[in-house]
Formats: C-alpha cells, sequence, structure tokens
C-alpha cells in the first residue's frame, strides 16, 4: 500500500514484563515531539500499543496498565507462573520449563485444561483494561501480530474489535487461552514474527522505529547438558535467527538495557519505563537524522518505502 503523506511508524515488540520498556518509549518520543502515524505491536507490545492507539497520551496508557498490573485479578492470573518464574529466574524458556515441570507446575495443570489462565479471567483482564473500539475508527492506525494455531500462519489483525485483537496477540500459548476469530485460533505473535516490521511496511510505513524487548538464550556458548535441552534450545535459537532477520528492515532498531529482568517481573514497571526512556533519548539523534534523510530519498523518488521488497514475508491482514 503507497499513501501520499510520508508515514513514519512504531513497531513495538513483545516481551511479557520486559515489554513495559514501551511506555518509556512512548512517553519520550512524546516529551521529544516525535510524531508516529501508525503503531504495529506483537503481544505486550500490541497491548501497550493498542492502548496508546486509542488514548493517544502516553500517561494515560502508563496508568491504565499500572492499574492493571496491581490489580488483584492480574495478580491472581500470573501467581502460578511469577512465583515459580522468581525461583528459577529469567535464563530462557528451557531453563523455566524444566524447573517448573519438575515441580509439578505444568505436568499437573498442562495436563488438565488448555492454559493456566481460565478463558473466564483472561477475558476479564481484556474487558476491565481495553475499551471495545473498532480499529478502523481509531485516530491512530494499529494493528496486532498474531499466528494462527491451526495453520502456523502470521495473521495481522488490522480491523474489527481492538479487544480482540490485543487478546489474540497476547495470548501466551499455555498460559493465556488462544482466541478464535472465525475459523482461526489465534495466539501470541512472538512466534512468528515478534518484531513485526513487515506487516508496518506494508500498511504503509515509509520510516520504521522499531522496539525490540526480548532476552536472548544464555548459555550459548556452552554444549546443552541433555537432549532435551538441545530440542528447546534449537527452538529458541530458531525464533531468534527468525526475529534477527525480521528487524532488520527496520530503519532505526532500539533495544532499551532492562538487563536479565524476568518476563514476569511485572513489579518492575518504573525500572522498564526508565530504561525505554534512556533508550529513546540515547537513540534520537539517530532517528531524526534518517528520518530526515528517508523523508527527502522517499518524496523525490529515489527509493521506494516498500525498501526493494526486501519486508516481504508470508502474513495476511485480517
Amino acid at each position: 500500500m503507497l499513501h501520499n503523506r510520508y508515514k513514519t511508524a512504531l513497531v513495538l515488540s513483545g516481551g511479557s514484563a520486559r515489554g513495559l520498556a514501551h511506555l518509556g518509549i512512548l512517553l519520550e518520543l512524546e516529551e521529544r515531539g516525535i510524531r508516529v502515524d501508525l503503531i504495529v505491536g506483537t503481544s505486550m507490545g500490541a497491548l501497550i500499543g493498542g492502548l496508546y492507539a486509542i488514548h493517544g497520551q502516553a500517561s494515560i496508557v502508563i496508568e491504565r496498565i499500572r492499574n492493571l498490573v496491581e490489580s488483584d485479578l492480574f495478580s491472581r492470573a500470573v501467581s502460578a507462573v511469577a512465583e515459580e518464574e522468581a525461583e528459577m529466574g529469567p535464563d530462557g524458556f528451557f531453563h523455566r520449563f524444566m524447573g517448573l515441570f519438575k515441580k509439578g507446575v505444568y505436568f499437573t495443570h498442562s495436563m488438565i485444561r488448555p492454559a493456566l489462565v481460565s478463558r473466564e479471567v483472561y477475558r476479564q483482564l481484556m474487558t476491565d483494561l481495553i475499551p471495545d473500539h473498532s480499529i478502523e475508527d481509531l485516530p491512530l492506525p494499529f494493528a496486532a501480530s498474531t499466528m494462527d494455531f491451526r495453520s502456523g500462519d502470521e495473521i495481522v489483525i488490522a480491523r474489527g474489535s481492538i479487544r480482540d485483537a490485543i487478546a489474540a496477540s497476547a495470548a501466551i500459548p499455555g498460559i493465556m487461552p488462544p482466541v478464535a476469530l472465525g475459523e482461526k485460533l489465534l495466539v501470541d505473535g512472538g512466534w512468528a514474527d515478534n518484531v513485526p516490521v513487515a506487516p508496518a511496511i506494508a500498511m504503509g510505513a515509509h520510516f520504521v522505529i522499531a522496539v525490540d524487548t526480548t532476552l536472548e538464550v544464555p548459555g550459548l556458548g556452552t554444549p546443552p547438558l541433555s537432549a532435551l535441552e538441545s530440542l528447546f534450545r534449537c527452538n529458541e535459537m530458531t525464533r531468534i535467527l527468525l526475529t534477527r532477520h525480521r528487524k532488520a528492515s527496520a530503519d532505526v532498531l532500539i533495544t532499551p538495557e532492562i538487563g536479565r529482568l524476568s518476563w514476569a517481573n511485572f513489579a518492575a514497571i518504573d525500572r522498564c519505563l526508565a530504561a525505554g526512556r534512556a533508550a529513546l533519548a540515547q537513540n534520537i539523534d539517530t532517528i531524526r537524522q534518517r528520518r530526515r534523510t528517508r523523508r527527502w530519498r522517499t518524496l523525490s523518488g529515489l527509493i521506494h518505502p516498500a525498501r526493494s521488497g526486501d519486508w516481504r514475508h508470508p502474513f495476511a491482514f485480517l
């Protein structure tokens, strides 16, 4: 899609609690006078980006997210996983899985129900947090990346209920229940495209600022200790390599320095917010310079906003 007006897109990754750094990114963008014309997000990035598309003010989004993570309903929803995660540390999915499996958490829960958080609780969380607007009616264009459990395809939701779109994009498999939309069964988009730069370009973005808050697998310099660890490490490495490839098309890539913060440590909202602000501030000169250059070259007809097709990979809009 090509549009006459030059568009800047903000792409926000998944990352669970680590994705709270997106709050600082949005606040700093506002204070620095950097306007975005489109937001595309995955998982936590879809949640925060979607709320920003609705309210248009970072301070309101921060307040809504803070109220969410401090609520009793949210605490009950994440406590089973968060308590175990605090003991295990943030050392990759394999280590979390094996620790939880040994303690019986996944063994007992995953064998008897499809998700650790019930469908009713998840629906109530989304209802309390997200006004049920139509994406087409939002003042700021928005899309959420998801994955279809049935086909494995990346599905980008750019119309319809924003509450459903965010709920689907944030539905971590095994923890949150999948969301049915039509014939599709949708889950967390991070498994297909954790930094959805390509959908942003396909929606008409000429300049893309991408933010990646994920934690890569630790200990890659050491050999796996078991056959099962080999399997899980390969799975995570595949996701890492895919994400590296996908986010390479961004004009500016921002990676907030959050350290080894656990994906379940939602109490660290202020730490994440500060990290996001600092990361944006460090990149502000690069953003302004590159945006001016690309804007001039694009509007002069010297380059195509699709960047010679390097953004193309299989996904479908819904």
